[in-house]
């Protein structure tokens, strides 16, 4: 684990048996070592934009191909023009002129000159350019008032890349210049790790989807929606499947459904409830669970297992609880299958404006917002910090972090905060 991520989560040792309840850095450490990046794809170039390369990427030809004028003006002999000056300009006869995407007919020959544009071929027998601003045009003859030496504004064939040399290394996220990099290797298609398909489950005989018409005792799932775009977030391909009532059965054929996809992740019943059926469930289809509960809030009841090799979130139903629990679990689990070297959320250290009390022994995830005064920063809650109220995670522009030995966290004191990464803004303010 990288020294970010252990920052992030102050890796305590915990123990990873079946059912105990573990430290968040254990969970962290064990659900990593599960997870393997997925296969190579070839993907169009324009679809490769901050994908992770697969494989080197080598160039098959020179960029620029060919000796080219990085300037409009003359190509010359250098014999003809070195003692060229504004008292005693050199005469040259033209030839002819070249625009960019087109090869000179003519070969230089003593005393002349072809008139070129930038990116064009270089002319046979030319070794220097003349800038346009440093020549003097009369019928087809041009005076040159001054050159700057041998070989100036003159790009020769592979001055960018070489044939045959590693432009892009493997494991790298493509940026928009990367793409034009490959672009003119003349590669149209690149290879990079394959995006997981994620089935997204939510489960509660309470829940409604968010077309149906409210009746009594019921809420709408908010969580397969939020869920779906934290996915996306992370690049990955998001499947919703709909709702699994409490029922043994009914949770088995949804779960069966989700089996083709590459992770499956749930939210609710994973608490001990009467009804909460999901431990039997998973084990009906074959899942083998590392994990039912963490010591942390929100988030305890959240469980990690395998069927295969195919990772299964088992998350809490309360909004909050389950949102927490993907980005400190699900989230860099499908950062690593898609080949990234970063997989957490940045942290940074902050002032609390305010005390906040928190529960001896669990590693406590505090809703924040961030400001920043004088370079400083200084985090305050964004109210109610109970599970079931999503809007204090919209409103939150990071998540305190309080570790389990604490009680209290004092005002002015320095505490360390995971900034979402839903916040473009604030991270480029924060320079992430």
């Amino acid at each position: 684990m990288s020294a970010t991520g252990a920052a992030l989560i102050d890796c305590y040792n915990g123990s990873s048996d079946y059912g105990s309840v573990i430290t968040v850095g254990a969970a962290v450490q064990l659900i990593l070592k599960q997870i393997r990046p997925l296969s190579g794809e070839e993907v169009r170039i324009l679809d490769a934009r901050e994908r992770i390369l697969f494989e080197n990427l080598r160039a098959a030809r020179h960029v620029p191909p060919f000796d080219n004028s990085a300037m409009d003006g003359f190509a010359v002999r250098w014999a003809d023009v070195e003692r060229a000056s504004p008292d005693s300009p050199t005469i040259l006869r033209v030839l002819e002129t070249v625009p960019a995407g087109y090869v000179a007919k003519r070969r230089l020959v003593r005393g002349s000159a072809i008139r070129i544009m930038t990116g064009a071929p270089v002319p046979r027998g030319a070794d220097t350019i003349v800038r346009v601003e440093d020549t003097e045009t009369t019928g087809d003859e041009v005076r040159i008032r001054r050159a700057e030496g041998m070989g100036s504004h003159f790009r020769k064939a592979g001055e960018d890349i070489r044939s045959g040399e590693v432009i892009l290394q493997r494991g790298r996220k493509l940026t928009a210049a990367d793409l034009g990099l490959i672009a003119s290797v003349g590669k149209a298609r690149v290879k990079v790790y394959r995006r997981p398909t994620v089935a997204i489950i939510s489960t509660g005989d309470e829940l409604l989807n968010v077309e149906d018409k409210p009746r009594p005792g019921k809420i709408v799932n908010s969580n397969s929606y939020t869920l779906a775009a934290a996915i996306a977030e992370t690049g990955a391909i998001p499947r919703v499947l709909g709702i699994a009532r409490d029922t043994r059965k009914g949770l088995v054929a949804a779960f069966k459904k989700a089996l083709p996809y590459d992770v499956i992740v749930t939210s609710g019943g994973v608490s001990v409830g009467d009804f909460d059926f999901v431990k039997e469930a998973f084990a009906d289809i074959g899942v083998k669970m590392h994990f039912w509960r963490v010591a942390q809030r929100p988030g305890h009841p959240m469980a990690f297992g395998r069927v295969g090799a195919k990772p299964v979130f088992g998350l809490p139903g309360n909004p909050v609880s389950s949102t927490v629990s993907f980005l400190l679990y699900a989230r860099p689990a499908l950062l690593k299958m898609m080949g990234h070297q970063k997989l957490f959320l940045p942290v940074a250290q902050a002032t609390l404006e305010h005390e906040i009390h928190k529960r001896h022994r669990l590693k406590e995830f505090i809703r924040c917002r961030i400001r920043r005064e004088d370079g400083q920063l200084f985090v305050s809650s964004t109210g109610t910090q109970s599970s079931g109220v999503l809007r204090s995670l919209s409103l939150a522009e990071g998540l305190i972090v309080a570790h389990e030995e604490q009680e209290l966290l004092t005002k002015g004191s320095q505490v360390p905060v995971l900034v979402l990464d839903y916040h473009d803004q604030l991270q480029a303010e924060l320079g992430f």
